[in-house]
C-alpha cells in the first residue's frame, strides 16, 4: 500500500482561483480541501472546487478528443487529427465568409487566466 502524499494545486473553475490540497494515493484523488496556506482564499473552497474528484473520475468525462462522423456518430482521434479537422473546418468557413465570418467569446474562467488568454 502507497502512502498518501499531499498535492497543492489551484482550482481552474473560476476566476477566485482557490487554493487546493489534493490527498493522493498513487493516482487517486481521496480528498480534497481548501489550502489554509493560500493567500487568496485562505482554505475556502466552494463546492465546485470540492467536487473536482467527482468530475475527474465521472465516466463520461472525454479523455480523448473525438471527431463527428458522417453519420453523426464520434470516433476517438489523435490531437494531430483533431487540430487537422479543425483547420480544414475554420478554412471553407473563411473562404466562404471572410474573416468576420468568424467569431470568438473568452469566458470564466479564461478571461480571467493570464496563460489561457495569452494562448488566445
Amino acid at each position: 500500500m502507497s502512502a498518501a502524499t499531499i498535492a497543492h494545486r489551484t482550482c481552474p473553475l473560476c476566476e477566485a482561483t482557490c487554493g487546493l490540497e489534493l490527498t493522493l494515493d498513487d493516482r487517486e484523488i481521496t480528498a480534497i480541501r481548501g489550502d489554509d496556506d493560500d493567500v487568496f482564499s485562505q482554505g475556502f473552497i466552494c463546492p465546485k472546487g470540492f467536487s473536482l474528484k467527482a468530475l475527474h473520475e465521472d465516466s463520461d468525462r472525454l479523455r480523448t478528443p473525438l471527431l463527428r462522423r458522417e453519420d453523426g456518430s464520434f470516433e476517438s482521434a489523435t490531437w494531430a487529427q483533431a487540430f487537422a479537422a479543425i483547420e480544414r473546418g475554420l478554412s471553407g468557413v473563411l473562404e466562404r465568409g471572410g474573416r468576420d465570418a468568424v467569431g470568438t467569446y473568452i469566458g470564466n474562467p479564461n478571461a480571467h487566466n493570464l496563460a489561457s488568454l495569452l494562448y488566445g
